[in-house]
């Protein structure tokens, strides 16, 4: 019985070092880096390329807006919180969620989380990020709140919102560096 014993811990061990190795390996494969002006010089990425990423959230984006009752209906995927006798609109970007690029500037990206909206993402060469993350743009920062517009209407940042940065999936950089093409030119024939 002793030797069963024996083998079968062996046989855990081995199971659970080949559980890890392949998590590890797993986890590399999909490793997710903050998206930087530096990444998009370093890949050459233009508009379409731009296009082609899958982006996510870093963080939790927490957008709100007090609004009068006689403003219609909310939409679906938004949240209603009374307060104090008023209603709030809330609209919330869990950190993780997958958002696709709608529009591209110099240094800014519009994301769309849900069909028909976007956030703006950039990095100003004001910024004093030294990566110079593309994070949530607003058209005014004061303190910890950030004035933005969203579906057409105004929306407060708040909860530490402007933290929030886009990621991509290394591998996907990757990938569209793979399918660059440099042309080496052509000449005449000498005569």
């Amino acid at each position: 019985m002793g030797v069963d014993r024996a083998v079968n811990a062996r046989k855990k061990v081995l199971a659970t070092a080949l559980l890890a190795a392949s998590l590890a390996v797993s986890g590399c494969a999909s490793q997710r880096v903050a998206f930087t002006q530096h990444l998009r010089t370093q890949y050459e990425l233009t508009g379409e390329g731009l296009k082609k990423l899958q982006y996510y959230l870093s963080s939790d984006v927490t957008l709100q807006r007090e609004f009068r009752s006689e403003e219609g209906e909310v939409s679906g995927s938004h949240t209603l919180v009374r307060k104090e006798g008023g209603l709030v609109e809330q609209v919330i970007v869990r950190a993780g969620t997958p958002g696709i690029a709608t529009e591209v500037g110099e240094t800014s990206l519009a994301v769309s989380f849900e069909p028909g909206s976007s956030l703006y993402f950039g990095s100003p060469a004001s910024d004093r990020d030294p990566d110079r993350k593309y994070k949530l743009s607003a058209k005014r920062w004061e303190d910890d709140y950030g004035e933005l517009e969203y579906n057409g209407k105004t929306f407060y940042a708040v909860d530490g919102s402007g933290r929030a940065f886009l990621t991509v999936v290394l591998e996907s950089l990757n990938a569209v560096e793979e399918r660059k093409k440099v042309l080496p030119g052509m000449t005449l024939p000498d005569k």
